[in-house]
């Protein structure tokens, strides 16, 4: 019986695949007007903006809200609306709250960067391990 499991999910992995190669070539193929769409969607939001630069896959909502001093039904609204959108998804739940991630479709369309620059918003480096420790940025 394990022989027969094995081969199914052989069979699904190689079909969500193929469905994930499909959606890419999508996307990609129609990436002017896709980009039009979420410009429209993000409009003047510089807190949907925000939140959205925000999510990483590894900070909670709450941990979002502290990060940009919002109040968390706002967090929550604007998360929200990214998911209904297909920018986010739940990563993983914990005990401490919802952790979400972007989605495939901003990286092919390299979201984040054309959002950065509509809002005249620079990247946030993490300190390396040695710069948290001594808390000094290095010169690079």
């Amino acid at each position: 019986m394990s022989d027969v499991m094995g081969k199914d999910v052989r069979e699904i992995k190689w079909r969500v695949e193929g469905i994930e190669k499909s959606v890419d070539l999508l996307v990609r193929a129609n990436r002017d007007q896709i980009i039009k769409d979420l410009m429209e969607f993000f409009g003047r939001s510089r807190d949907r903006v925000n939140v959205f630069l925000n999510i990483d896959g590894e900070k909670t909502v709450n941990q979002i809200t502290k990060d940009l001093g919002m109040k968390k039904p706002n967090v929550s609204k604007r998360i929200t609306e990214l998911e209904n959108e297909g920018l986010v998804k739940i990563k993983k739940i914990t005990k401490q709250g919802y952790i979400y991630e972007k989605t495939e479709k901003v990286r092919i369309l390299n979201l984040e960067r054309i959002l950065r620059k509509k809002f005249g918003i620079k990247e946030v480096t993490k300190p390396t391990p040695a710069e948290a420790e001594t808390g000094e940025k290095s010169e690079q």
